[in-house]
């Protein structure tokens, strides 16, 4: 009688098990992957928009002596609410036009923009959104950048990102979502 060679391989409990385990790990791991997935989508898109904006807001005032006129924080553009998926930001308002604002790429984006400006010391202009930001008026002519995404498609919560004419780094708020 033949004995019985020992077989080689896995038990279908054991490839059962090491699926479960993977699964698990997937489904902790993804919400993060998703989170910072969303949070570059969007950064990726203001950062050079308001590299831009930046540009050509100081070109505006060396050519004209002052800022353009505010836009504030009620007017965004595109006036539809990008979410998760890219919406087409042509045409731009006339004020974009005017200030001679390029939208590089595909001229499609996932977020909101507004500008506003004022005169040193004015705080006439300054919306709530840049308060919460911890926006001060500055004793010379001024300006802020304020993107609003909803990359997380709820459109109740929001990512915000903010600039000024004083602080050049770019601040966030709820980012991701």
């Amino acid at each position: 009688m033949r004995e019985r060679e020992s077989e080689a391989g896995f038990t279908l409990i054991e490839m059962m098990v090491s699926l479960v385990v993977i699964a698990i790990l997937a489904a902790i791991a993804l919400p993060s992957f998703t989170s910072e997935s969303r949070k570059t989508k969007a950064f990726s898109e203001v950062q050079p928009l308001f590299n831009d904006l930046r540009v050509r807001l100081e070109q505006f005032l060396q050519e004209n002596g002052a800022y353009p006129a505010t836009i504030g924080e009620g007017t965004m553009h595109p006036t539809s609410a990008p979410s998760t998926t890219k919406v087409a930001i042509d045409p731009l308002p006339p004020a974009w036009v005017n200030l001679r604002v390029r939208i590089s790429g595909d001229n499609q984006v996932y977020c909101r923009y507004t500008w506003a400006t004022g005169l040193a010391n004015d705080a006439a202009n300054v919306g709530a959104e840049a308060l919460v930001f911890g926006f001060a008026v500055p004793t010379t002519d001024w300006y802020y950048l304020l993107a609003k995404c909803d990359m997380d498609g709820d459109g109740a919560t929001f990512s915000f990102y903010f600039t000024d004419s004083v602080n050049l780094s770019i601040q966030r708020r709820n980012e991701g979502r």
